[in-house]
């Protein structure tokens, strides 16, 4: 008993504890007919075409300009999922679509020891049935910009069923440190100039490059073209505040687009979710298919309308006409707009392109921001120095690409003779039931066999090492689902040949060690590092 404690000291050990909170959402899945031309926004928009009965009734749209979207909740993109860390997330969504089946996967979010939350079709759940539910349950973690899209295939994801993501931090260092005013997500989506005719050509593939000819570049679901009727999107701010604009890119086939903002500088300072880097200030950033940009942007100009420009690299070589197969017109733009609106200022702006208004536009200083291109830009660098990994406990060799002898071949032409090849191992999830007959995949260097590589990691193992080769003339983008890693190395092949002579003749390209005609078959060498992250087919 305490009164018999005369001469002691007490010592009280009060535990503080934070009760994370449960989040509850429901995502509905359904069709509608849309103006393949008009905003594709929430139907509470302001604008009278934002409206549902304009939306979602085909009488109200010419034949010409009707195109199926896939709305989440009646919107485009779909609502905007907001937790603290180490919430719990209880998401059920419902799949109202006709015939398709569905799955969402939660990009960023890593589902820790709960790997079947993922929602990677056929892998860790079976696809969720049209007039089925399926109620996912996972931890709002890592802190982060982060997004959720369909991962039954890409034509879901392209029709709209894709939305943000925000994981707030208790102890924010960002907000610390800049005291931004607001968040702000732009999230960043494509058009193909039509999916359905798209595949049907000849077979095609999702994601291959015969269906790059996207039309537009959407801002938080809205296109436009800069006339009155379809005027350019707008991402609306208030002058003398500070932002912290949340960039997510979460298109289907765009590889990357350059964004820039006239007149206004940018400090990046988060990249891929919650990666917090050394505050650095661009004019320009490289926002790559899958990743995420966080930059702090003040709206410290004369109020009005700055352009934001967002250029879609490789579709500037398709509006020359390079790359384009038979059947195909060249994209008709490579560049794509929207407008940094101040409050206040006019509701559209008079110069649609220029230099996107503003009476005095100041020098816009700063680097550009670009894994990819080490000449003359920046690279980022953690806030917090990382350690270098230990030595790995087992190392694989991921060979992957598009068969063909050429590089037109490998790249313009549909699953025919432009054949995806992938090959770690020879283990086989389930197969969806719609999946193609066609053979998608060549393992262990046998065309047309139907497989999906899978790699046995030991349980024992704490550092894997993954050495990915692109034996094909065009570059991919790849995503890893539930775990960040380091890249710790990257380089180019001095010599390329075409994955026909090895895959289709049964030479073993899983093996690295394997020297073949002067092909390449090394990665480790010194070189620029370079990540990207996944098309929503790959994912």
């Amino acid at each position: 008993p305490l009164r018999e404690m005369k001469h002691a000291t007490l010592v009280l050990v009060i535990l503080s504890t934070t009760h994370a909170a449960i989040v509850r959402e429901t995502l509905v899945i359904e069709e509608w007919v849309a103006d393949y031309l008009r905003p594709v926004a929430s139907t509470r928009g302001v604008f009278p075409w934002q409206q549902s009965a304009a939306r979602k009734e085909p009488f109200a749209i010419a034949e010409s300009q009707r195109s199926v979207k896939y709305m989440i909740n009646g919107s485009y993109p779909g609502p905007t999922l907001r937790a603290s860390e180490n919430d719990t997330l209880v998401i059920t969504v419902v799949n109202r679509l006709f015939s398709e089946a569905t799955t969402i996967h939660w990009h960023g979010i890593h589902p820790l020891r709960q790997p079947y939350m993922d929602g990677a079709r056929d892998v860790t759940q079976a696809p969720i049935l049209p007039g089925q539910s399926f109620t996912y349950r996972f931890a709002a973690y890592p802190p982060g910009t982060h997004y959720y899209h369909s991962h039954m295939d890409a034509v879901q994801g392209a029709r709209g069923v894709r939305g943000p993501i925000v994981v707030q931090r208790p102890s924010d260092p960002v907000k610390e440190e800049f005291g931004y005013d607001e968040d702000l997500v732009v999230f960043m989506a494509d058009e193909w100039r039509d999916p359905s005719a798209c595949l049907k050509l000849e077979g095609a593939m999702p994601g291959n490059d015969v269906c790059a000819d996207i039309r537009h570049a959407s801002f938080n679901g809205v296109f436009g073209n800069g006339s009155k009727a379809y005027p350019f999107p707008r991402v609306s701010v208030k002058a003398g505040k500070c932002y912290r604009m949340r960039w997510i890119m979460a298109g289907s086939n765009t590889e990357n687009y350059q964004i820039t903002v006239s007149g206004h500088n940018m400090t990046l300072v988060t990249v891929d979710g919650g990666y917090d880097v050394q505050p650095v200030q661009v004019r320009r950033f490289n926002l790559h298919l899958g990743e995420r940009v966080d930059v702090i942007l003040c709206a410290d100009q004369t109020p009005g309308n700055y352009l934001i420009h967002a250029q879609y690299d490789y579709a500037c070589a398709l509006t020359a006409g390079h790359f384009v197969p038979p059947g195909f017109n060249p994209v008709p733009t490579c560049d794509f707009y929207a407008y940094l609106h101040y409050e206040g200022a006019a509701e559209v702006p008079s110069d649609l392109r220029g230099n996107g208004g503003g009476a005095h536009p100041r020098p816009v200083s700063g680097a550009d921001f670009d894994l990819t291109k080490p000449e003359g830009y920046q690279v980022t660098r953690p806030r917090v120095p990382q350690p270098e990994p230990n030595e790995p406990d087992v190392r694989y060799t991921i060979n992957l690409g598009l068969l063909g002898p050429t590089y037109s071949e490998a790249t313009d032409q549909p699953l025919r003779k432009g054949r995806w090849y992938m090959d770690v191992a020879e283990h086989d999830p389930p197969r969806s039931y719609e999946l193609p007959t066609t053979p998608l995949y060549m393992t262990k260097g046998k065309c047309g066999a139907e497989r999906t590589p899978v790699i046995d990691v030991p349980e024992t193992a704490r550092v894997v090492e993954v050495v990915v080769q692109n034996l094909s003339p065009n570059a991919h983008v790849l995503h890893m689902h539930g775990m960040p890693f380091k890249v710790i190395n990257v380089a180019n092949f001095t010599s390329w040949c075409g994955l026909d002579k090895t895959a289709c003749f049964g030479l073993p390209w899983w093996d690295p060690t394997t020297l073949l005609d002067k092909c390449p078959r090394r990665l480790r060498t010194p070189g620029e590092m370079w990540a990207r992250c996944g098309r929503d087919m790959g994912e």
